[in-house]
C-alpha cells in the first residue's frame, strides 16, 4: 500500500512486483519526502526497505523516516529523540536500510552489487528506494543525456524484475513545471522515455502561492 487511499485504488493496492513507479515534481517541491512516506508504509507492514539517497545525508533522510512513523514533526525531532526512539522500537517495523552514494557517483550496477551484498546476508528485499534517477551515474556513455536517462529507467525497471520487488524513484520537472497547478507528462525534464518504462507516475504540484500557505 502507498498510504494514500486514491493512489491505492489507482493501482490496485500499490505497486506490485516488478513494477517501477516514479515521482514527478519541481525542485523543492517534496519528492523526497513522497518517497520517504512510501518506505515508511512498507516498513510499517514489516517488509524490509532499501533506500539509495543520492542527493540528500543519509542521517537527514533517516530524521525524515523517523518522523514519518512516529507522526512527529520534523522541528519536534532534536528534542524528542528519546520518545522518538521509544515508539519506534515498540512498533513491528520491517529492515529500513539507507545508503547514501554521492551525486553522479553511484550507477545501477552500483545498487545491484550492494543488493547482493544484501541478499548473500539474507536480507530480503521488499521495496527499493532510489533518490532519484536522475542523478544515477549512466553504465554506459551515450551521445545524448535523454538516451542515458531513458537507459537508467530501462535498468531500475530490469532490476525490479530481477528483485521481484517494486522500485519507486523521483524526476524532475521542466521550467514549464516549476509554476504549474497541474504537471503533465509534456512537464517531465530531458528524457521521455521516463513515461514509457514507468509502470504508474504522479507528479506532485506546488505553486509559489502554495508555498506561501
Amino acid at each position: 500500500t502507498t498510504g494514500w487511499k486514491e493512489v491505492d485504488l489507482i493501482t490496485g493496492s500499490g505497486l506490485g512486483k516488478g513494477e517501477l513507479g516514479v515521482v514527478i515534481a519541481p525542485t523543492g517541491a517534496g519528492k523526497s519526502m513522497a518517497l520517504v512516506h512510501l518506505g515508511s508504509q512498507a516498513a510499517k507492514n514489516g517488509l524490509n526497505v532499501i533506500h539509495y539517497t543520492l542527493e540528500l545525508a543519509d542521517t537527514v533522510v533517516a530524521k525524515r523516516y523517523d518522523c514519518c512513523i512516529t507522526g512527529y514533526t520534523l522541528n519536534a525531532h532534536y528534542g524528542l529523540k528519546e520518545e522518538i526512539y521509544e515508539k519506534i522500537t515498540s512498533l513491528s517495523l520491517g529492515n529500513l536500510i539507507v545508503k547514501e552514494y554521492p551525486t553522479k557517483t553511484a550507477s545501477t550496477q552500483t545498487l545491484r552489487n550492494h543488493l547482493e551484498k544484501l541478499r548473500k546476508r539474507d536480507i530480503k528485499i521488499d521495496m527499493i528506494i532510489v533518490d532519484y534517477a536522475d542523478l544515477l551515474k549512466p553504465v554506459s556513455a551515450q551521445r545524448e543525456l535523454r538516451n542515458e536517462l531513458g537507459g537508467i529507467y530501462e535498468d531500475l525497471r530490469a532490476m525490479s524484475q530481477q528483485y521481484e520487488c517494486p522500485v519507486w524513484t523521483a524526476s524532475q520537472t521542466n521550467r514549464s513545471g516549476l509554476n504549474a497547478e497541474l504537471i503533465t507528462m509534456e512537464a517531465i525534464s530531458e528524457s521521455f522515455n521516463k513515461c514509457f518504462v514507468a509502470d504508474f507516475i504522479f507528479s506532485l504540484s506546488r505553486t509559489i502561492t502554495d508555498k506561501a500557505k
